[in-house]
């Protein structure tokens, strides 16, 4: 009866270890890729409609801006490596360079699309004017787009 008991808890005890473990993040596809335009549009339509942005954004100089993107990217890093990569088991097989440059690249890239697109569309770009303050509003607002665009990504159940 004991080594039953026994045998039992441990089977338990797997079963809990299986069910409860965290998987792994899967590899990156297309999937995720259309997700992060959801994402992106999402929390970027918050933010390309403020005021503030659009006053704002003509005025940033160079190293702001470089700043801009600077932050975005550490912000992006910060995401991929302490919610995705930390959940790779095998980090031999799946080094974090790999792991992150597609996923920073994606991210980004969408951010940059999705905002041009919102600034575009609702012809935001004119309150702006000229071309150089156009991509200055697009850079200023690729930051929130490109973290919504991560965000799905962080979300999705592995």
């Amino acid at each position: 009866m004991a080594n039953e008991i026994l045998h039992i808890k441990k089977d338990v005890d797997l079963i809990r270890k299986t069910l409860l473990k965290e998987l792994p993040p899967e590899h990156f596809s297309v999937k995720d890729i259309v997700r992060s335009f959801f994402g992106a549009a999402f929390i970027g339509s918050t933010f390309i409609f403020t005021r503030t942005l659009v006053e704002i954004s003509p005025f940033l100089d160079g190293l702001r801006i470089f700043f801009i993107v600077l932050s975005t990217i550490g912000i992006l890093t910060a995401e991929i490596y302490f919610i995705g990569y930390q959940r790779v088991e095998n980090k031999n097989k799946r080094h974090f360079a790999q792991f992150w440059i597609k996923r920073l690249l994606t991210f980004y890239s969408v951010g940059i699309l999705v905002s041009a697109y919102l600034a575009f569309i609702y012809n935001i770009t004119f309150l702006v004017g000229s071309p150089e303050n156009i991509a200055k509003l697009i850079l200023a607002a690729s930051m929130p787009c490109s973290i919504g665009a991560s965000i799905t990504d962080l979300l999705k159940k592995y």
